[in-house]
């Protein structure tokens, strides 16, 4: 499978325009042969218990080109539904060069570009196209529905798409396709942005003058049918028409403009996700992750926990600082999670590739930077998701507890060490890919998924290394 920036490159171009008890087991001595006599480390297992919930998660972030399209149901854990509005990119100068014969154009087409599918390609499902008020400037967080701007907007096409049937493929380079569908729209709407590219060229001067004066935007949206799911990496608009031949008077040419989608195109995502309300009940055994715009997991370690943590903790030195402290004298390491995937045997949706873990305090604004990294002490990203083990694991999760620690610890002569704040951390499903340990994409996954996770005591049970410095 080929990277999506590269095949949003390759289109761009060709187109032109993812409880137990807690213990405390001893270990011997850690490196106390290879430590000064005056500065040995004494090792001690600790492990924790952590607990589970299940929360709702309806929004996502994304600040790319790409979209849903379509609506597939799972019969225990609900429906999933993708729609979505984009702007296409204008360009300064724009005209149609040859023009058309007798300055009409033939028709216009909306094509979605996609790889990623999922479900039953055999299924229908209705697309309408509406075009949506002027002035859309969208927005990078998802919506639960689109109906606001269905109601106000203008039905321009609609047509029944069943991708086995219906979808293209098209090579977009020496060695990689994507498919594409196609809907007719409405001839007046191509001919009206046709007519206004001669009469007012200064609309098309910037993204802005176009979506006031042109095209606002227009909404992909399944109105009826089910049963599969189209990742849609770019929308592209086009105009049909023919020209005169260049030399056979009695001959036409037939050309094609297209005006694409792009990530500096506005767009705004209408994701939604059912059964959010039984998936967030208690429950004693499972903790879910489904979606995009569902419902994830959250993982606690509560005060109490960190406070047994603690007990083992020697009292802070004179002038000590509590950072110098949690980072010399008395240290965390080797804390690893390992998250149990236990989803049942008949189910539509994968789990998703990687899961980051973050503070929850953190999670809503961490997508919102330009260009979202791994953070050391604060983001975990699980290794890659293996269907043979069943697994997400995260390596060494100690930092961010240590980070804690210094930030809500307290230390007095008379109580000793005290804490109160638990660590809560939500599980965000991602796409990511990186080159040379620089990371190139960390997102928000915005294809189907869902994870049933075991809450089984042992499975959210971890240990630490506590180190302490003898001197």
């Amino acid at each position: 499978m080929i990277q999506h920036k590269s095949i949003l490159r390759v289109l761009s171009l060709s187109l032109g325009l993812t409880l137990l008890p807690s213990c405390s087991d001893s270990l011997s001595e850690i490196g106390e042969s290879v430590q000064p006599s005056g500065d040995k480390i004494e090792g001690q297992m600790t492990y924790l218990q952590m607990t589970a919930a299940t929360i709702a998660d309806e929004q996502v972030y994304s600040s790319t080109n790409n979209a849903l399209f379509g609506v597939i149901t799972d019969p225990e854990y609900g429906t999933e539904r993708g729609e979505y509005i984009t702007q296409v990119r204008t360009a300064p100068g724009f005209k149609l060069d040859p023009e058309p014969l007798n300055n009409k154009l033939d028709s216009v087409t909306l094509r979605l570009y996609y790889v990623n599918r999922t479900g039953n390609l055999s299924s229908s499902i209705k697309m309408e196209v509406y075009e949506v008020a002027k002035g859309f400037t969208g927005n990078n967080l998802s919506s639960k529905d689109l109906e606001v701007y269905r109601q106000a907007g203008a039905l321009v096409g609609s047509q029944i798409i069943t991708p086995d049937r219906d979808a293209f493929k098209q090579k977009i380079s020496q060695r990689d396709s994507a498919y594409f569908v196609s809907v007719r729209l409405s001839d007046e709407l191509g001919q009206r942005i046709y007519n206004l590219s001669k009469s007012n060229p200064e609309y098309f001067a910037s993204q802005t003058a176009f979506s006031q004066n042109v095209l606002g935007g227009l909404l992909v949206t399944p109105s009826t049918g089910a049963g599969y799911m189209l990742q849609v990496l770019q929308t592209s608009l086009v105009l049909h028409y023919h020209r005169p031949h260049a030399t056979k008077t009695d001959s036409t040419v037939r050309y094609a403009q297209s005006f694409v989608s792009t990530e500096l195109t506005p767009r705004l995502n209408g994701l939604s996700s059912s059964e959010v309300s039984k998936l967030t009940a208690t429950n004693s055994q499972y903790c879910y992750v489904k979606g995009p715009a569902g419902v994830t997991a959250e993982l606690t370690l509560p005060a109490d926990e960190l406070q047994r943590l603690l007990a083992s903790a020697p009292q802070l030195g004179s002038g000590q600082s509590k950072k110098e402290f949690f980072s010399r004298t008395w240290l965390l390491s080797a804390a690893n999670i390992s998250l149990k995937v236990d989803n049942p045997s008949k189910l539509l949706l994968n789990p998703p590739p990687f899961l980051l873990l973050l503070p929850s305090e953190d999670a809503a604004d961490f997508f919102k930077s330009s260009s979202p990294t791994l953070k050391r002490a604060q983001t975990y990203l699980s290794e890659q998701y293996q269907a043979s083990a069943l697994v997400y694991n995260f390596r060494n999760i100690a930092e961010l507890v240590t980070q804690h620690l210094i930030k809500h610890a307290s230390y007095s002569a008379g109580s000793g060490w005290q804490i109160t704040q638990p660590i809560k951390l939500k599980i965000v499903p991602v796409e990511y890919n990186s080159s040379q340990n620089v990371t190139l994409t960390l997102q928000q996954y915005l294809f189907p998924y869902f994870v049933r996770l075991s809450k089984d005591a042992q499975a959210l049970r971890f240990g630490f290394i506590v180190a302490k410095r003898q001197q």
